[in-house]
């Protein structure tokens, strides 16, 4: 069969005959000739774009595995696109979350869009990127929800246009056909970090537990098992709830006002994500209370790594978000490749002090230099 340019070269020829029988003049002869350019162009470009997707694998096999057993690597069939949509650009976190997607679309050969909110965990303007996506042309979608159940209509649109979304480090609607989700388990890191903080306050005393966004998966399921966690193992210790929508100034603020209410009952603070901890150690250390108050955070970037390293912080939380972000586009490549997957991929969960603070890591530049 002739390629479009061969094609071009005998539809040139015949032109430039008919041309000279009939003594065509110029500029006809050259509207053709880019009219006939342009078109064949624009219909080889097309045919190379559109490829066969009735092999995709758009829903995960309900099995569970642990993300190193998974593995890292994978082969594209072809140059997919993937787009990766955050919670925000502006919060470390979900930078270190771009930078892994980024590392694995340059090291498995696929082109990685990034998306964000231009405000931290702004549902509308995160519904209106995943709707934006659907006509885009990219291959699949690793998605953060801002908003747990928020997202359903265009995650529903994007599955319908056999777009692949895959749920990095936060589930979206559990009732759709979703591929898989990248991620720790929630409720597992809900008692890990209420244990953690229960032993260091020596089973007594008020704790203040900082949640993130109501709505949001990560926030609700790890707030909900730390406070069940200690209603049922520590009858002494007065535990209460705080939303700080994931914030420092919020953080700090709620601080504040529990330090008026309970005073130096005040005997541990825990968050279960974001950069609320630190706020909290900033209220502390203004009211006199360092080294009373026990503060425990989560996530390992730098407000974390800092307060840790200097003690300001007891601890703070692994949750391995390089493989949590690397492993979605690894997750993505296979479905798009026909390639089963498991409905869940299942990445470590760490508790991060001085002692291990260095090889635990998860800062941007940190990312960037693994390899």
């Amino acid at each position: 069969m002739l390629d479009k340019w061969e094609r071009y070269g005998i539809l040139n020829t015949t032109i430039h005959s008919i041309a000279g029988g009939i003594r065509m003049k110029k500029w006809v002869l050259f509207g053709l000739m880019v009219s006939l350019t342009v078109s064949l162009v624009l219909a080889g470009g097309s045919k190379e774009q559109k490829w066969d997707r009735s092999g995709v694998v758009m829903r995960g096999t309900d099995t569970t595995i642990r993300a190193q057993d998974f593995g890292y690597t994978a082969t594209p069939k072809r140059p997919y696109t993937i787009a990766v949509v955050v919670k925000s650009a502006a919060i470390p976190v979900w930078e270190s979350h771009l930078i892994a997607a980024k590392k694995a679309g340059e090291k498995l050969g696929v082109k990685i869009l990034d998306y964000a909110p231009s405000k931290a965990d702004n549902v509308e303007e995160q519904k209106r990127i995943l709707e934006d996506l659907v006509t885009a042309g990219v291959d699949a979608v690793v998605l953060a929800p801002a908003n747990t159940e928020a997202v359903r209509g265009p995650v529903m649109d994007l599955i319908k246009a056999k777009i692949p979304v895959v749920y990095d480090n936060t589930m979206g609607p559990s009732d759709v056909d979703y591929l898989t989700y990248v991620g720790i388990d929630n409720v597992e890191a809900g008692k890990m970090i209420a244990m953690e903080i229960a032993k260091r306050m020596g089973g007594k005393g008020n704790l203040l537990i900082l949640e993130g966004v109501p709505g949001q998966a990560t926030s609700d399921l790890r707030t909900k098992a730390a406070m069940d966690y200690i209603q049922a193992n520590f009858p002494q210790i007065k535990a209460e709830r705080a939303v700080t929508n994931w914030q420092f100034d919020k953080g700090r603020q709620v601080t504040e006002d529990y330090i008026t209410k309970w005073g130096k009952d005040l005997k541990g603070i825990v968050a279960v994500g974001g950069n609320q901890a630190e706020g909290a150690v900033e209220a502390v250390k203004a009211a006199g209370l360092q080294g009373q108050v026990i503060i425990g955070g989560f996530d390992v970037q730098e407000p974390q790594y800092v307060a840790v390293e200097r003690g300001d912080e007891a601890f703070t939380v692994s949750q391995g978000v390089y493989d949590q972000a690397y492993l979605s586009v690894v997750a993505a490549i296979r479905a798009l490749n026909g390639e089963k997957v498991p409905r869940y991929i299942q990445t470590p969960i760490t508790i991060v002090t001085k002692e291990n603070l260095k090889e635990m890591d998860e800062r941007p530049a940190a990312l960037k230099a693994r390899k």
